[in-house]
């Protein structure tokens, strides 16, 4: 089963609440209102809430049963709703509306891909938006499953010294070391609808993406 976590407006098509009305959700503060909105009771809504009226907060405390987080805390809204999701037991959890706004949000939220726990889960993380598909992927051989209509594949490196081999892209790739600050691995390109990657020694975020 997946699961969904709904952040904010930013970069996220509504019309995929009418197509995954039916799977479970997670409010995230502003995502909370959103999902009411659309007639979708969440199984859990977190977030301080300070993204929200008066009247918009009212609505959602009157039809959920929130956990409202302090202000000034040492995790963000979507690291708290991310723990809670680790305690459930779900195939995949989809973060929608977490690459828009501002970037240093963004940043934070790309971090959340990398905490121990959500490295070690059984679950399966994803940050999604209308063009974009991120996860992260730990040392080891994997093979990758385009995901629907995306068009490119990119890799990043999230530390110097890691290896990457890739089989079955346009562009194929012997095994070779990514520095920092270097560009090879961007906007590969699918030619089938799976394709095998190798990472050694670290993890990459691999990055699914089409044109807008």
């Amino acid at each position: 089963m997946d699961l969904h976590l709904l952040c904010t407006a930013h970069h996220f098509n509504t019309k995929t609440l009418d197509d995954l009305k039916h799977e479970d959700w997670i409010g995230i503060d502003y995502g909370a209102l959103m999902l009411v909105e659309a007639g979708i009771t969440p199984i859990a809504a977190f977030g301080d809430f300070d993204s929200l009226t008066e009247v918009q907060f009212k609505r959602v405390q009157d039809e959920l049963d929130v956990d409202v987080l302090p202000t000034e805390k040492n995790e963000t809204d979507l690291e708290v709703g991310i723990q809670y999701a680790l305690t459930l037991d779900y195939d995949r959890v989809f973060i929608h509306g977490a690459t828009g706004g501002r970037l240093d949000h963004f940043l934070g939220n790309l971090q959340t891909l990398l905490n121990k726990e959500v490295m070690l889960s059984s679950s399966e993380f994803f940050i999604v938006d209308d063009v974009n598909v991120i996860q992260v992927l730990p040392t080891g051989t994997h093979i990758i499953q385009r995901y629907q209509d995306m068009t490119y594949v990119s890799f990043i490196p999230v530390e110097a010294g890691v290896f990457l081999t890739i089989d079955d892209l346009k562009y194929t790739l012997p095994r070779t070391q990514l520095d920092m600050g270097t560009t090879r691995t961007v906007s590969n390109e699918f030619v089938t609808e799976r394709a095998e990657v190798i990472v050694e020694n670290g993890m990459v975020y691999m990055i699914q993406s089409k044109d807008a």
